[in-house]
């Protein structure tokens, strides 16, 4: 079966959204006190569905990502930097500390290199699925440009480890077809081997906490995010309070742990992969967006249910979005 790329593109940024969108209600909530407040979270949303009114930052990044890349032809440093700088005029929905901080620096004129915080945040990779569509066939460019982009707002080295992880984990997902699947184990290889022979601490960290995860697939969700909510998170920045709950911290490793994690427990459906993404605790909307462009890479805006498209604001302009994206990869890459 050929892989229809548009519909993939499409899927990964409505992912995006769809995720961040279901899980800002509850963002800085423990998991148990979220699954208090229904029986049935589906039938939840459809009964009120003014809570789930916006997205926040993490989308509108990765479409200002999406826009960068369009109209410098690829990864160009002085687009992204303009359009990180237009963000701030959306304004920013809920953002952290680590990108507005950095992007308000870029505004008044500091240099990218001075500008970016050194935040292990997870602010970098909630953006990066435009660049993982757009170098899906070009695995150096890839990684550079992930790299890159991490580096304007997030000097720390988990940020950027995380951005590259995501990122090879869509083009990895984005030409298999979900009635087929894929291999876990070579999932596993692709984003292992992306931040492999580094030499740097961290990044070495964030392997061996993949293979932990690799090994603990089996594990009941809860359990899961009960082990990984806060994996790699060091004092002062441990949260004591939630040791022994789901509650996943916005460090960049606990969040990507959490969000493949969940990705590949609820494999067979978007819709629950979804829903179980945006309540999984603690930083539920940035679990959502980055799990949900893992989802949407996978199944493809085709496998998307209707209801949870027209939940999103704006959902035909990232749609369209998503169409400009492809024709300018389509351009650059396949030649047709």
């Amino acid at each position: 079966m050929k892989i229809n790329l548009l519909d993939k593109f499409q899927g990964c940024l409505l992912g995006v959204a769809i995720g961040d969108t279901l899980g800002h209600p509850f963002e800085g909530k423990l998991r148990s006190q979220i699954y208090s407040y229904f029986d049935d979270f589906n039938d939840f949303i459809q009964k009120n569905k003014s809570i789930f009114s916006t997205y926040t930052d993490d989308t509108q990044l990765t479409l200002h990502t999406a826009e960068a890349l369009i109209k410098g032809n690829g990864f160009n440093i002085e687009y992204f930097i303009r359009e990180y700088i237009n963000w701030l005029d959306d304004p920013p929905i809920g953002p952290g500390y680590g990108c507005i901080s950095s992007i308000r620096k870029l505004k008044y004129g500091v240099r990218w290199k001075q500008a970016a915080s050194n935040s292990g945040g997870n602010g970098t990779t909630m953006r990066i699925s435009p660049i993982a569509l757009f170098y899906c066939k070009d695995p150096k460019g890839l990684k550079s440009s992930a790299l890159k982009s991490s580096l304007i707002t997030h000097s720390h080295p988990a940020a950027s480890a995380g951005a590259i992880i995501i990122a090879s984990a869509i083009a990895y997902l984005i030409d298999k077809n979900p009635e087929v699947g894929f291999s876990i184990n070579k999932f596993f290889d692709v984003i292992i081997a992306s931040i492999s022979n580094s030499q740097d601490e961290v990044w070495e960290e964030f392997i061996k906490i993949l293979n932990k995860l690799k090994s603990n697939l089996n594990m009941p969700i809860e359990s899961g995010l009960i082990k990984f909510s806060q994996a790699g998170v060091k004092s002062p920045y441990f949260i004591e309070q939630y040791l022994g709950q789901a509650f996943v911290h916005p460090y960049t490793i606990s969040t990507v742990i959490c969000s493949i994690f969940i990705f590949l427990k609820r494999i067979t459906s978007f819709k629950e992969c979804i829903l179980e993404l945006a309540t999984a605790g603690g930083d539920s909307d940035t679990v959502g967006a980055i799990g949900g462009s893992l989802a949407g890479a996978y199944f493809g805006l085709q496998n998307i249910p209707p209801d949870l498209i027209k939940l999103v604001k704006k959902n035909k302009q990232i749609l369209k979005l998503g169409e400009e994206l492809y024709n300018k990869f389509k351009f650059k890459f396949l030649n047709e």
